[in-house]
């Protein structure tokens, strides 16, 4: 592969990750809507990136990677722009829209484009190299960003999305130099797409053993889901943080989750990745079920440890189920199961949010972890205790 193209790859990923308005957001829309309309917005944006993901991969393979990644970034430019200047519900539905498209573009051509590319050449020994050199920019750029968006947020209230704007600019016109590589790659057909996803759905439900673990897994993952959405920030700001503050919880929190996955690989071996769900799951739902009983310290502490834990969790969940899965169906598998974790949200975002509305962030926390709770032990419960002692949760 070109050693531009990873280079310029390192750059995107920085310009696309290194997201100024992540915190702000949420501050932003307090101005002019509820929790229960914040939510619905965001889950439009994540159901169309959903909806579009087959479609624009088939996309992909037919015009080129490059050309996905340079639309993205024009697409993702075009809303960033225009957001911050206006008020209208019906608007920022169109812009949210805009943004799962841009993401649903982005998504996968990039690792498809880097990947190929070093296959072209021989070279994909150096893959995991690469992913884990791009992995270490993402944390590093979501940690400034939310540090740094918060603060700009305090400073200008539009500036966060003026900037973000610019930089997807500057990232379009980068990718222009990306050089596609010349394989001879197998165009896929949507049909073919849609069957080989329902393969996926099949080999995470295709017995009564994957069926369980599978639908524990989604429990805990879309409790994380909820939390990274609509929670974390709503509680850092009933403990009383503005932008600035609620941006240094989130930095923080990503360097530690950065130091989390550094640590997986020793924590597995000592006690295995069954047994990190766990250990995982019961952080995560402690965050949830004492966060209204508890002060501002403890409180922070717990949004801390909620995501600092959420990388080992997914780390522990992709070792869990690619135990079983098919090489043939692995890929389709986990973005079933990606799909899955967020389906709950993209579904239940205007109640969650209204019952946000009509309590506080923390009460609603206290009622998510009781909900987790009670859906795990419906899987224990039908799923019998010899069955489920594979999971362990």
């Amino acid at each position: 592969m070109d050693k531009n193209n990873i280079a310029i790859a390192y750059a995107l990923t920085f310009l696309s990750e290194c997201y100024w308005p992540s915190v702000a957001a949420l501050f932003f829309y307090l101005r002019y809507f509820s929790f229960a309309q914040i939510a619905t917005l965001w889950a439009i944006q994540m159901a169309t990136s959903i909806i579009l993901e087959v479609p624009t991969g088939a996309l992909a393979d037919v015009v080129g990677r490059k050309v996905t990644i340079v639309a993205s970034f024009v697409i993702g430019a075009i809303s960033l722009l225009i957001f911050p200047f206006t008020s209208t519900f019906s608007v920022f539905v169109g812009l949210e829209m805009l943004k799962g498209l841009a993401n649903a573009l982005y998504s996968g051509s990039m690792e498809a484009l880097v990947y190929d590319g070093l296959k072209e050449k021989g070279q994909e020994a150096d893959y995991p190299r690469v992913t884990a050199h791009i992995e270490t920019i993402n944390w590093a750029s979501w940690a400034i960003s939310a540090v740094g968006g918060g603060y700009l947020f305090a400073l200008h209230h539009q500036s966060p999305w003026l900037i973000q704007g610019v930089m997807f600019v500057v990232a379009a016109v980068l990718a222009t130099k990306l050089v596609e590589p010349q394989l001879d790659s197998t165009k896929v057909k949507l049909a073919e797409a849609w069957r080989q996803n329902w393969r996926g759905f099949q080999e995470l439900f295709g017995s009564s053993r994957t069926t369980r673990i599978t639908l524990q897994l989604v429990v805990v993952g879309a409790g994380y889901i909820i939390a990274s959405n609509i929670l974390g920030a709503s509680q850092a700001r009933e403990y009383g943080m503005g932008a600035t503050g609620t941006g240094w919880i989130f930095g923080v929190g990503c360097l530690l989750s950065v130091l989390a996955a550094r640590m997986f690989g020793y924590w597995r071996a000592k006690w295995g990745e069954q047994r990190l769900v766990v250990v995982t799951a019961a952080m995560m739902l402690t965050s949830f079920l004492i966060a209204r009983y508890v002060g501002v310290v403890a409180g922070v502490g717990l949004i801390l440890l909620r995501i600092a834990s959420s990388s080992t969790f997914r780390n522990s969940r992709s070792v869990i189920v690619n135990a079983w899965i098919s090489s043939q169906n692995r890929a389709t598998a986990l973005s079933t199961l990606s799909l899955l974790t967020q389906a709950p949200y993209v579904l239940l975002a205007p109640l969650l949010g209204l019952v946000i509305d009509k309590t506080s962030p923390n009460q609603f926390a206290w009622w998510l972890g009781v909900g987790i709770v009670t859906c795990l032990g419906i899987t224990i419960v039908f799923g019998g205790r010899q069955k489920i002692a594979t999971i362990h949760l």
